[in-house]
């Protein structure tokens, strides 16, 4: 049996929790013992507990990549547990850890893409970035090939990346009384159409475009809801603006959601507006787990994910009125069940967690074996 460590610094379960938790769901336990190390009283406690995986919390890197304090416990803890790969998502802590403690595969796992500056145009910089790679990890998972890309161009080797995209975890549609009463505690007419977006409320995922596109279409026939489905530090700004463009009768605030079907099941349409930091988003592939035609914007590995015509549209990041539009063509009927089985077969295709599982517990061996084959060519 194979024993890996995951290292986490998330304290909230943000995208990188939820994807661990999907993978360890689905995880081969007969192969593989896993076991995961986070920060103390982190919120994905709990769920690891649901599934049966074991933890260790350590006081320290909550929610930052680099505590310089939080190494020395990392190395006891490693040296006491003896992993043969360590995989670490957004902790680098965990990495340098590794390393001093001497695990045989030190595993990065990046989550997130962003803006490459020019500061990574500096021949210096690429060089550190390349050594920094080399030293701590054996290996970088990219979940999107735009993170792939974004790690390329800051330095990295290409074949030090391999590129895994995020799988979610099926969702499965409520049934239609509890569908009748969600939409009657919302407040949502039985024949209104739901246009839903999930995502932090934050400026990067843009849902001031969500509701410019919305007072378009409420501009014209037609009932709309609009679902938000979210918390975040825009929460206040955004509900100021509904009311200021005059669609605040048309636009609900659900807040954190711990069972996102409960609202997806709703959704004739599900969007996605980011303008940063979107890699390969689990929302969007759950809902395309229940057959919802996706509306994205086509900023970062968004394009992968929306196929334009099959299973969703791609529109301008930041262009309301293009946003509008693609909604608005979903009202005809064909065009739409058309979208709805091409969700649906992207999803099993592809962007399911089970694939991504068995992907990367080949990774696991793969790269395991490679290190013991180096040893042991390594022996007089």
């Amino acid at each position: 049996m194979i024993r890996v460590l995951e290292a986490i610094s998330d304290t909230n379960i943000g995208g990188a929790g939820r994807l661990l938790l999907a993978r360890l769901e689905e995880s081969d336990r007969a192969r593989f013992d896993e076991i995961v190390i986070l920060p103390k009283a982190s919120k994905l406690c709990p769920h690891l507990d649901a599934l049966g995986v074991k933890y260790i919390e350590i006081d320290g890197c909550g929610d930052r990549s680099l505590d310089i304090f939080a190494i020395p416990k990392l190395y006891r803890k490693l040296r006491h547990v003896r992993p043969q790969i360590l995989n670490s998502h957004a902790c680098l802590s965990a990495r340098i850890a590794g390393r001093l403690a001497g695990v045989p595969v030190v595993i990065q796992t990046r989550h997130s893409s962003f803006p490459i500056g020019k500061f990574y145009d500096n021949r210096v910089v690429r060089a550190a970035v390349r050594s920094a790679s080399r030293i701590f990890t054996d290996r970088i998972i990219a979940v999107a090939h735009i993170v792939a890309h974004d790690l390329v161009r800051m330095g990295v080797e290409r074949e030090r990346i391999s590129v895994i995209i995020n799988g979610a975890r099926p969702l499965y549609r409520a049934s239609e009384n509890d569908i009748k009463a969600t939409r009657k505690h919302l407040g949502i007419p039985s024949g209104a159409r739901v246009v839903g977006i999930c995502a932090r409320l934050e400026k990067c995922k843009d849902h001031e475009t969500f509701l410019r596109a919305a007072k378009l279409i409420c501009k014209r026939d037609g009932d709309y809801r609009f679902l938000i489905v979210g918390e975040g530090s825009e929460r206040h700004a955004l509900e100021r603006l509904s009311r200021q463009i005059g669609i605040a009768h048309r636009v609900i605030f659900t807040g954190f959601c711990d069972n996102i079907a409960e609202y997806m099941s709703l959704f004739d349409v599900n969007v996605n507006c980011s303008v940063g930091t979107e890699t390969s988003s689990l929302a969007l592939s759950e809902g395309m787990s229940l057959g919802i035609p996706a509306i994205a914007s086509d900023y970062g590995g968004n394009p992968y994910m929306v196929h334009d015509g099959v299973n969703g549209f791609l529109y301008p990041q930041g262009n309301e009125e293009e946003l509008a539009k693609k909604i608005l063509l979903l009202e005809d009927e064909n065009l739409y069940k058309k979208l709805s089985r091409g969700a649906k077969k992207r999803f099993e295709d592809e962007l399911n967690s089970r694939r991504m599982t068995r992907l990367t517990e080949k990774l696991y061996v793969s790269l395991l074996k490679k290190r013991i084959d180096h040893h042991r060519s390594m022996r007089p």
